[in-house]
């Protein structure tokens, strides 16, 4: 196994010059975002056919994230950005107390906690139950008030004997 050659050589080199651009951006004290174009077609074009399949957009989105983690040193925030094409991504860095509050909110919204869920759960199931009742109680309603239109109603042909028998 060659880790400079393949599908590995493409992934390492790719590691390899994005750490270079973070360490730069790191010793530049003036500016606060870099980005980071990530050309899926560009890449695999030094990968052999048969390997192409091991080297995704997401493992090459993975290394950023992992080398901004570690040349950020936890600080810094990376996030990916908009993009109308599957084989091109750009992945912006802000540095510490740089980034635009619209993006640290899209970070921070994720999935809602077990709690709030099963609170919603049961604030739905109550909402059903209080709509059955009232759909119940205008049911019996509409029964009754049937039930005292027949009242005002005559029978008829109720004398007549039953002539099936004799």
């Amino acid at each position: 196994f060659d880790p400079t050659v393949g599908a590995a050589g493409c992934i390492n080199n790719f590691r390899t010059k994005i750490s270079e651009d973070l360490e730069k951006f790191k010793s530049d004290p003036t500016t606060f975002v870099t980005k980071i174009n990530i050309d899926i077609g560009a890449l695999q074009k030094t990968v052999p056919a048969d390997e192409v399949e091991k080297v995704t957009m997401d493992v090459f989105k993975f290394t950023v994230y992992e080398q901004v983690e570690e040349v950020g040193m936890d600080k810094w925030i990376a996030a990916k950005e908009p993009s109308e094409f599957m084989d091109e991504c750009v992945i912006a860095v802000y540095k510490e107390g740089h980034c635009p509050p619209e993006i640290l909110e899209d970070m921070n919204k994720g999935e809602l906690p077990d709690e709030i869920k099963g609170q919603q759960k049961h604030l739905m199931e109550a909402q059903a139950k209080a709509m059955e009742r009232k759909g119940k109680k205008h049911d019996e309603a509409m029964v009754k008030a049937s039930l005292r239109s027949q009242d005002e109603t005559r029978e008829l042909n109720t004398n007549k004997r039953d002539r099936r028998t004799s």
